[in-house]
């Protein structure tokens, strides 16, 4: 607050007396804003639980990430999480030791919505198994993912029957069955919206409505049906559902109904060229979700090898999203990238890594380089990182290399990062980031990007994850690499 010029004096008397009570209320104010800003604790107890950490994940477009994690000996456990804390689906993540076997990366899923509450989580014959007290939210969404399972398992069987019988005419008791089915779901949906209509839970349910489509028509017309009315009771348009895997699941839905088997790569590129245009019409206009969207297909597409959906995405929807300068760059450096195939000959560099000396690719006298282009922003990259690093320590029998180059243009982040990470690799750091002379020279447009180089700096492949990075090394053959070769 602005400090106010000289003041008369009745104004100067009540400013002191209006200090002096508030002086004297702040005990009383600071404990009701203690009592205001109190957390809400989530508790539970394992059973069979292994001595290990027991951790708390939260969700965010479509990935878990650790927030918190305690010590725990008998199986107990509570998290504390205040006000600011967004609602979404979260996970408690542990570790079960039963008849003297410990077994590691055990989860329960559960919606936290600012609410008090307790669970038990029991062994089960399906995996662990929650059972709250005290959280409306998780009742509900326990209620609403049982019916659906119901629902699934159900509609599929009667989904089978009417296929078979597209040749010939449809049986009337299934296809009546197979509507009667749809129509209970919609009614129980309403029940629930009608009866819970602020609960995140309802939300949840909500985005995944589906359009009605009588059991008379052909496979291929509900396919076609689909393919137009699939959003239409469902759009993608609620930010707070980034916070639980919806979206993520929904356009993986979606872009199914445009796979062929019997085509072409070229031709199912068009097919999903028209499946993306669909989606993007049905986001709505807020920025972090046609975000999340563009960034969701462009990674996906990326995995695929499918450059022209890439391109389409670039050319049509990277402009809202990011800075126009960044979008040209990516169009860009796409087409280089396509010719940073498997089989063409890497560019070769000099780098400084952060010990300050000097690496020149060509020299490096082991059989294989990876070389990894990464950002601590980056989520992906910080899933891949860890893995890569363990495997390179513990399972690195073919003597391959790694060279990550870090493109973080804010030097506190990066050396925060490594910090925690301490890779015994080589590391570089360009704060040019996008601009940097390497990243250029092999036209990296996203992160993480990987290129496995063979000794005479080969492209052998270029991994989009850690398990692509996998299947390419476990088809080289180490033997006769014990020598050390230098490259080309």
């Amino acid at each position: 607050m602005a400090v106010m010029g000289q003041m008369c004096n009745f104004r100067a008397m009540f400013r002191s007396r209006y200090l002096l009570f508030v002086w004297l209320l702040l005990p009383v104010m600071a404990g009701w804003n203690r009592l205001q800003a109190q957390p809400y604790i989530i508790q539970g107890t394992i059973q069979n639980a292994g001595e290990e950490k027991i951790y708390l994940a939260s969700y965010y477009g479509d990935q878990f990430t650790i927030v918190d994690s305690m010590e725990s000996a008998s199986g107990f456990f509570y998290f504390m999480l205040g006000e600011e804390v967004p609602a979404g689906i979260y996970r408690v993540l542990f570790a079960t030791k039963e008849n003297g076997v410990l077994n590691e990366n055990r989860f329960v899923e559960f919606i936290f919505n600012r609410e008090n509450f307790e669970l038990v989580i029991r062994g089960g014959a399906e995996g662990p198994e929650p059972v709250f007290q005290n959280s409306l939210e998780n009742e509900v969404y326990s209620a609403f993912m049982a019916y659906e399972l119901e629902y699934e398992s159900a509609i599929m069987a009667l989904y089978d029957r009417l296929f078979r019988q597209d040749a010939g005419a449809p049986d009337s008791v299934t296809s009546a069955r197979y509507d009667a089915l749809q129509r209970d779901r919609n009614r129980f949906m309403d029940s629930l919206s009608a009866r819970y209509p602020n609960l995140y839970a309802v939300r949840i349910m909500n985005a995944f409505r589906s359009p009605f489509t009588p059991g008379s028509m052909t496979h291929q017309e509900r396919i076609d049906t689909l393919k137009i009315s699939f959003f239409d009771h469902a759009r993608i348009d609620d930010p707070a559902l980034l916070y639980a895997p919806v979206y993520n699941f929904k356009l993986i839905d979606y872009l199914s109904l445009f796979k062929v088997d019997t085509l072409t790569l070229a031709e199912q590129e068009v097919e999903f060229i028209t499946a993306v245009d669909q989606i993007m019409d049905h986001v709505s206009s807020e920025p972090e979700l046609r975000e999340f969207v563009v960034d969701f297909l462009m990674e996906g597409f990326e995995m695929l090898g499918m450059e022209q959906v890439q391109l389409h995405l670039a050319d049509h929807y990277l402009d809202e999203t990011c800075e126009t300068d960044m979008a040209e760059l990516v169009r860009e450096r796409m087409e280089g990238y396509r010719l940073m195939a498997p089989g063409r000959t890497a560019p070769d560099f000099v780098v400084m890594d952060v010990e300050g000396s000097s690496h020149r690719l060509s020299m490096l006298e082991r059989p294989y380089v990876l070389v990894i282009f990464w950002s601590s922003s980056c989520i992906h990259c910080r899933e891949t990182l860890p893995e890569l690093l363990e495997w390179y320590r513990n399972e690195n029998d073919i003597g391959l290399e790694v060279v990550a180059i870090s493109i973080d243009t804010s030097t506190v982040a990066f050396e925060r990062y490594m910090d925690q990470l301490r890779p015994d690799w080589i590391t570089a750091h360009d704060p040019l980031g996008w601009n940097g002379r390497i990243a250029s020279q092999y036209d990296v447009y996203a992160t993480p990007t990987m290129f496995l180089l063979d000794p005479y700096r080969k492209i052998l492949a270029r991994p989009g994850n850690f398990r692509q990075f996998l299947r390419a090394v476990r088809k080289l053959d180490p033997a006769g690499l014990g020598e050390t070769v230098p490259r080309q």
